[in-house]
């Protein structure tokens, strides 16, 4: 009965969606489904992201979320912001990403740049949503515009709330079947998915992919808020642009049998239908299966699958050269996929075709099979051509012809008669060999060949490359950069270079939206730049922001003739974070001593180096070892109520004992914070240390070898007089006044064996002997 009732509900989709386009994945259910809309829904190209005018982004925006009188539609706030006629960006709104880039690590990539994944947004409204997860705000509510909300929820678990945004009740269907999509068509990018907020979505699987909250909460969401026309529109513009759909827009039931209640039932989409169908092959389609080696022959399969055949499907070919390994396919196999033997053994080098007829009870069906043979080694296509400034280089590609063969790859160029004049000749036992320093804007040919004691054994057909032009280098850095401010200040600026070779012309346009701010010299702040030369600099910081929350936006650096390059900026604005240090900005790979810039201050780095690991709450933390340290070289000015850190223990290293120090004199003296901490796994600890005036801080390794690493994170003070420190529960009159004065849940002084940190709001932080 629940499937029939779905089945109704989605009858009135059935005229939008385009049944031939989907007809290959009918019959499947489950993995095998998605997997199958994930080939068929890949963009055929992306708009460039950002930018102004025809093939970027917000010209698709202009064609998908136009309102009448010529209004962006926009589905963060009630605002309402007029297109520019020029197609660029709107004034205070972003370009936003449903699933946020910083869960694929900000790769300029497809998932970046497909318009299903973006929408036009509130620029406040987005910074607030962050690159949060979605779910349902029933918790401590952040920020609310009447559109969406942002705060906690327990969508992810009762016991563990998350922060998460929550979309108005008419776009929650929208958001969910955006969530569908982006589940299926980049459910390849397993490598590639990162950050806490990314990881509380997917699980890193092909299927299902979601988490399975995330998924029944979508589930959910789109029924409660059907398809509507708005969705549809939106859906044929997009593929416009892009050559793909949203197939959970088109059949909206597709989601229940990846997911939800109709797992167990293969999908069709018209699930009454009595008529014989084939879905795979398609009517008249050719499959060519390339260049294979004559004295190896071709062995494939095809799969043939279809519904209501109850007699079954003949199957002959018109080429004595092509062997089927069945004449005849029964109706069960049909249904779920019969998987055709075909052998080709031609006696002579060439091309082959036949066609392949598909008859039974009353259904006609003729393809084509085409296949090509050469009397040696097939040698394929280059692949990886590149033409940079640093490198030129192609990769040549060939059949492994022979186990332990040892192949001679010749390359060459040709005379204005065609007489071959050499590159070079390289001898490998792999299938492919990468040639560097090549010319640009030149044609390169190749052979492969095998050789037995000087006699030759086989050779390939010619390859023929066509190197480009040299590509122009554009490039900044930092690409992601990450604030903390307190409210009412701005954040300490992030220095950003560009270098540019090869380009038209060497003058370039840095654009953000506010909060951030951006300027030449450091003194003079705005939301656009105009700077020039090879290797300009110039300055990013998060502007005065006087609501606590996180903070999202991009920066766009452009210049004419090469693609934009795309910053991500995210900022967290926190009374308690008057000084913050995640060391995201800072570049030290050995341990060797130095000082390094980091994100809020410079440090002098003693046996630590700052690298990548599991445990950094960002990409990056510090790892010290051997009594290393590092030692703040500026002061924090206003002091200090609470210092917080994050520590742990680097990979399998046991026994490992942290001390924290604070000077009030510039480092020539240092007063204790903690001695011989003992650290575990990757944890939180607070300490109230309420000093006035300038203040820095120490961080020791008491270990005693190499292997006794520790690792640092997220080092945090607020300032002096601030009463959002570390608190017990009942209020001021026990408020933690020195090193040792921390209190339990209940109020009371803990002991030396059982200290309990408490936060602001009478939360629980961590425990340590």
């Amino acid at each position: 009965m629940c499937r029939l009732v779905l089945y109704l509900l989605f009858i009135p989709c059935l005229v939008y969606g385009q049944a031939e386009y989907y007809r290959s994945v009918e019959g499947l259910k489950k993995a095998e489904l998605k997997t199958a809309l994930h080939d068929l829904i890949q963009p055929d190209q992306v708009l460039k992201y950002g930018g102004k005018g025809e093939g970027y982004t917000w010209a698709g925006f202009y064609d998908a979320d136009w309102l009448e009188g010529g209004y962006v539609r926009d589905r963060y706030s009630d605002e309402l912001r007029l297109f520019n006629a020029d197609k660029s960006a709107v004034a205070n709104m972003n370009i936003e990403h449903i699933w946020a880039n910083s869960w694929w690590g900000h790769i300029v990539n497809n998932a970046y740049c497909d318009l299903f994944n973006l929408y036009p947004a509130d620029g406040p409204a987005n910074g607030r949503k962050s690159n949060n997860p979605i779910g349902i705000v029933d918790g401590a509510v952040a920020y609310d515009n009447g559109v969406i909300k942002v705060g906690k929820s327990s969508s992810y678990r009762a016991d563990s709330l998350i922060t998460a945004w929550e979309p108005a009740d008419e776009w929650k269907g929208d958001f969910a079947r955006t969530y569908f999509y982006m589940a299926t068509c980049y459910q390849h990018y397993t490598d590639l998915w990162t950050t806490t907020e990314g990881w509380l979505t997917v699980d890193g699987s092909e299927w299902p992919t979601m988490r399975p909250w995330v998924y029944n909460l979508m589930l959910a969401w789109a029924k409660e808020d059907p398809v509507d026309e708005i969705e549809q529109n939106r859906n044929e513009v997009i593929q416009t642009f892009q050559g793909n759909r949203n197939p959970f827009v088109d059949y909206p039931q597709l989601c229940e049998y990846i997911w939800g209640d109709s797992t167990d039932y293969r999908f069709y989409i018209d699930p009454t239908s009595t008529q014989t169908e084939l879905f795979v092959p398609a009517a008249n389609a050719n499959i060519d299966y390339g260049l294979q080696a004559l004295s190896k022959g071709y062995q494939t399969t095809l799969v043939l699958r279809g519904r209501n055949i109850a007699g079954g499907l003949d199957v002959s070919v018109d080429n004595a050269d092509f062997q089927l390994g069945a004449t005849h396919i029964g109706a069960a196999d049909l249904e779920v996929g019969y998987a055709l033997p075909i052998s080709i053994s031609p006696s002579a080098a060439g091309s082959y075709a036949t066609q392949l007829s598909i008859t039974g009870g009353g259904f006609s069906q003729v393809n084509t099979l085409s296949v090509s043979f050469v009397d040696g080694i097939p040698a394929y296509a280059a692949t990886d051509i590149v033409c940079s400034v640093s490198s030129r280089r192609f990769t040549a590609n060939w059949m492994a012809y022979e186990d332990g063969a040892t192949y001679t790859l010749d390359v060459y160029t040709k005379d204005a008669v065609g007489t071959h004049v050499p590159y070079g000749s390289y001898t490998t036992t792999g299938n492919s060999y990468q040639v560097s320093g090549v010319k640009a804007n030149t044609t390169y040919y190749y052979t492969v060949s095998i050789y037995d004691g000087g006699t030759l054994v086989a050779s390939s057909n010619e390859v023929a490359i066509q190197m480009p032009e040299v590509d122009p280098v554009f490039s900044v850095s930092p690409y992601s950069i990450s604030f903390s401010a307190t409210p009412g200040n701005a954040s300490k600026s992030v220095a950003v270079s560009i270098t540019a070779l090869s380009i038209p012309e060497y003058v370039m346009n840095i654009s953000l939206d506010a909060p951030f701010e951006v300027s030449a010299d450091g003194d003079d702040w705005t939301q656009n730049l105009t700077v020039t030369g090879s290797s300009p600099s110039f300055f990013v910081r998060l502007g005065s922001v006087e609501e606590e929350g996180d903070y999202e936006g991009e920066m766009v650096v452009t210049t004419k003739g090469v693609d934009e390059k795309i910053v991500t900026l995210t900022a967290s604005v926190d009374a308690k974070k008057a000084f913050y240090e995640d060391f995201e900005q800072g570049s030290k790979g050995g341990y060797a001593e130095g000082t390094v810039d980091c994100s809020a201050t410079t440090w002098k780095m003693t046996d630590a180096l700052i690298g990548a690991d599991d445990n950094a709450h960002g990409s990056k933390c510090v790892r010290f070892r051997n009594k290393g340290s590092i030692e703040m070289q500026a002061d924090k000015s206003n002091g200090c109520d609470s210092l917080w850190f994050y520590a742990g223990l680097y990979g399998k290293d046991t026994g490992v004992k942290l001390s924290a120090y604070y000077s009030t004199a510039g480092g020539t003296n240092w007063t204790p914070v903690v001695q011989d901490l003992a650290v575990s796994t990757m944890q939180r600890y607070g300490y109230k240390l309420d000093v006035k005036g300038d203040i820095r801080l120490k961080f020791v390794n008491n270990g005693s070898s190499n292997s006794k690493r520790i690792n640092l994170d997220d080092v945090q003070m607020s300032d002096y007089g601030q009463s959002n420190g570390i608190e017990s529960i009942d209020g001021d009159e026990r408020r933690a006044t020195g090193n040792d004065a921390l209190y339990d849940l209940s109020g009371r002084r803990a002991t030396q064996k059982s200290r309990i940190i408490i936060d602001a709001s009478g939360r629980k932080v961590i425990s340590y002997p």
